[in-house]
């Protein structure tokens, strides 16, 4: 395979992924922007900054401007801690505040957080470790989007009235994901790199989706998230 052609339209897949998550986070987000605190804004800012870099960086590199690739994809060293320390606040903030939320839901949706902030961490120090091994960087940086697709796409639903319940919508939601990563799987059957990238991370999906349902009612789960984030009740 050519190298300059490698996931020559990768971008325009992850453009497509940015679409959907400004979509479905236009109402939630983006349309109060001025009724936000900081830690909102440094959530959404650097999640946003995150994944306007996955769709300029391969765009970067298919029209050959590989320095500038490299030296932009260095600006990650300070855009994931950011995104990590947003993450956390938010899941605090979440518990401190689940009772503006259904009942029992903000441990689950904890749960969903905590999990896929953890995988985004791992996956990207992957992804630099094997900066060098094109193939298997990409593939690695281009799993990243689905951990904001997820909310995203859950917030969709909600836009076009699609879905009765946040349980619902959230199952819509991994079940696209899951069916997404099985096609992408298919086309890339042949590839050595697929083995140790969409496809073990497919199987985190769905085990992800499987214990979803039931965190919420993980009592030790409760107490350490409550612990953790300072709630009394």
């Amino acid at each position: 395979m050519n190298k300059a052609k490698f996931y020559g339209n990768a971008y325009i897949f992850l453009a497509i992924s940015l679409v959907i998550i400004a979509v479905g986070f236009s109402q939630s987000y983006f349309s109060k922007l001025d009724e936000m605190a900081f830690p909102y804004h440094l959530h959404g800012i650097s999640a946003s900054l995150w994944m306007i870099l996955l769709v300029t960086q391969p765009y970067l590199y298919k029209i050959g401007k590989i320095k500038l690739h490299r030296k932009l994809g260095w600006v990650s060293l300070i855009l994931v801690p950011l995104i990590v320390i947003g993450g956390v606040i938010m899941i605090k903030s979440m518990i401190n505040r689940q009772a503006f939320y259904p009942p029992g839901s903000v441990y689950k949706l904890a749960f969903i957080d905590v999990v896929t902030l953890s995988s985004f961490i791992g996956i990207y120090a992957l992804a630099i470790y094997h900066r060098k091994r094109l193939k298997l960087h990409a593939r690695l940086m281009i799993i990243t989007i689905f951990g904001p697709l997820l909310p995203a796409l859950t917030r969709v639903f909600f836009v076009f009235g699609l879905a009765d319940n946040f349980n619902s919508a959230l199952t819509y939601s991994y079940l696209i994901i899951e069916l997404v990563l099985l096609y992408i799987i298919w086309r890339e059957r042949e590839a050595k790199e697929m083995s140790v990238t969409y496809l073990p991370f497919l199987l985190f999906i769905v085990v992800q989706h499987i214990l979803m349902y039931y965190a919420g009612g993980w009592e030790w789960w409760v107490s350490t998230l409550n612990y953790l984030t300072g709630y009394s009740g």
